[in-house]
């Protein structure tokens, strides 16, 4: 996979290289750029990323903004985890998955629109 900031290519390695020297998760490979510090983690330990580009810093706080507002609101047991994401991917008109988006002003307009989908969770 090649690094869509510096174009060079990128490592699949474990992600202890990024998180002081423990593995995170079930699924714990990567795909790192060295350097831009730029990574995306891969679904079950396979070489398939789990989004289409490698963020950097500002995209991936932001990713984790976006799971740390979505998250309670299925978490919560109000609304399921199915109906969360359908609700949003029917006003984005495209299938949702945190870890695909691409900009950090993608991330700050799913928030804004689950406010305005789920007001109840907020009230």
């Amino acid at each position: 996979m090649k690094c869509n900031h510096c174009g060079k290519e990128a490592k699949w390695v474990e992600n202890k290289i990024v998180y002081n020297g423990k593995n995170y998760g079930k699924s714990y490979m990567i795909w790192w750029c060295k350097d831009c510090d730029a990574y995306v983690g891969c679904h079950n330990n396979t070489k398939q990323p789990k989004g289409n580009i490698l963020a950097k810093r500002d995209l991936r706080k932001a990713r984790l903004e976006t799971h740390a507002f979505i998250d309670p609101i299925w978490k919560s047991k109000k609304y399921k985890r199915k109906t969360v994401y359908k609700r949003l991917e029917e006003a984005f008109g495209k299938p949702i998955h945190v870890g695909g988006i691409e900009t950090v002003k993608e991330c700050q307009e799913i928030i804004k629109t689950a406010q305005l989908l789920f007001p109840r969770y907020f009230n």
